[in-house]
């Protein structure tokens, strides 16, 4: 081995341990590696159970509770009764809770042998519900029974019913007004979860459109399996209202607190039908609206011609889909009775303005009762792309010279591409 050999070898021989000693250095320099504190587990400050006895037994002999009906926005609880009937002192904590949930007084979380306490679960449905549940989680330190779950369930229904009710939107339907004859149509407001309530008044959102109330029978509230309640009789008066369909409003005043509640003694719980309710009356009352729809038709009758979509119930014409480029004009037949004057345009309004209408009498028909008109809608063709859809129909308004009918609208629905 010549001296240039031996020279490169000491010099890699130095350099690895001059290495070797600044790497293990530098390592002894880092901090140790922390473990991550573990998350804490809900059931570690749960009660502990003694490793030997003598040892706590807890008894709760009915641990599902059905309140039965009840009414949206009423609040109803119940007591259950947890027994300690062991040899050791009970320790409770409540655990999760889907609905309110009281412990009575213990000293210190504690339940000597023998003794009781009550655990009150309370829920106040906000919506109807056809079942629901709640439920609570009870720990103790009873060997056996370490999580105890308590429930409730029942029905929610609406606190007030009403005729016609839909999902807590009461909607009430007209006879077809075909004359100068006032139509009615009664129905009823009643509870099931009041002794007795008070209808203050109703407000129609038309003129045209009256009611008036009285309480309802015995008979009848037992037809409606009801505690309280009242008949309505809503009148349309045909001389207020344009020809075609409408919905109109009715608001109905009660002296029904807005935060009205159900209490429930432990003994109104096993007999439901004779449960007992106390109000407690806090600022403002209840308002309930329904929906009033009716159709006028009047002494007029719409034919429409072949391929036309015309709905005498609403009175609106649906043009369809048709090209704007091309627009779109259909005709319909109208005929009219009540007069042997012709019919005149006094007045009218139309909106969109560029949609077209004309009023045509046909001369040729022959009838000692009718005359006959035909009707032209029109959508102008080079138009710009529009929709006019159920939400924002166009529409023809006309006042004319018929005793009968003095008020016509035409809704007319289309889209143009």
């Amino acid at each position: 081995m010549n001296l240039r050999t031996i020279l490169t070898t000491m010099v890699v021989l130095v350099v690895a341990l001059v290495g070797t000693v600044w790497l293990g250095r530098g390592n002894g320099d880092l901090d140790p590696v922390k473990p991550e504190k573990p998350v804490n587990d809900p059931a570690d400050d749960r009660p502990k159970v003694a490793t030997s006895g003598p040892y706590p037994k807890a008894v709760v002999e009915k641990p599902r509770y059905n309140f039965g009906e009840m009414a949206v926005g009423q609040s109803l609880s119940y007591k259950f009764v947890l027994k300690n009937e062991g040899e050791a002192p009970l320790e409770v904590k409540k655990g999760n809770t889907t609905c309110k949930c009281t412990l009575s007084e213990m000293k210190e979380n504690s339940v000597a042998p023998g003794e009781s306490i009550e655990i009150e679960l309370t829920w106040t449905p906000k919506s109807p519900q056809e079942h629901f549940g709640q439920t609570a989680t009870i720990f103790t330190n009873d060997p056996e029974n370490q999580e105890l779950k308590l429930q409730i369930e029942g029905t929610a229904n609406n606190l007030i019913a009403f005729t016609g009710d839909s999902s807590g939107s009461p909607h009430w339907s007209l006879p077809v007004m075909s004359n100068s004859d006032p139509v009615s149509f009664t129905g009823r407001i009643h509870t099931k979860y009041l002794d007795e309530f008070k209808l203050l008044e109703i407000e129609s959102s038309k003129p045209g459109l009256t009611s008036s109330f009285k309480p309802l029978t015995p008979e009848e509230l037992k037809e409606d399996n009801a505690k309280s309640g009242y008949s309505i009789v809503i009148t349309a008066d045909p001389s207020k209202f344009p020809l075609g369909g409408f919905t109109e409003r009715l608001t109905v005043k009660t002296d029904i607190p807005n935060d009205t509640e159900a209490s429930h003694s432990e003994a109104d719980h096993k007999h439901p039908e004779g449960e007992d309710h106390k109000h407690e009356h806090q600022p403002g009352n209840r308002n309930f609206v329904i929906q009033v729809s009716g159709n006028h038709t009047g002494p007029i009758r719409i034919v429409p011609t072949f391929g036309v979509y015309w709905n005498p119930e609403s009175m609106v014409l649906n043009l369809g889909e048709f090209s704007a480029k091309e627009g779109k004009e259909v005709t319909l037949s109208m005929f009219v009775e009540g007069t042997e004057q012709p019919l005149k345009i006094l007045n009218q309004e139309i909106a969109p303005d560029y949609l077209k209408f004309e009023l045509k009498k046909d001369d040729s028909f022959q009838s000692k009762t009718k005359q006959r008109y035909e009707l032209k809608f029109a959508v102008p063709a080079g138009l710009p792309s529009v929709s006019f859809g159920r939400g924002n129909l166009a529409k023809v308004k006309l006042e004319t010279n018929h005793p009968n009918a003095k008020n016509i609208e035409f809704r007319v629905q289309f889209v143009s591409l």
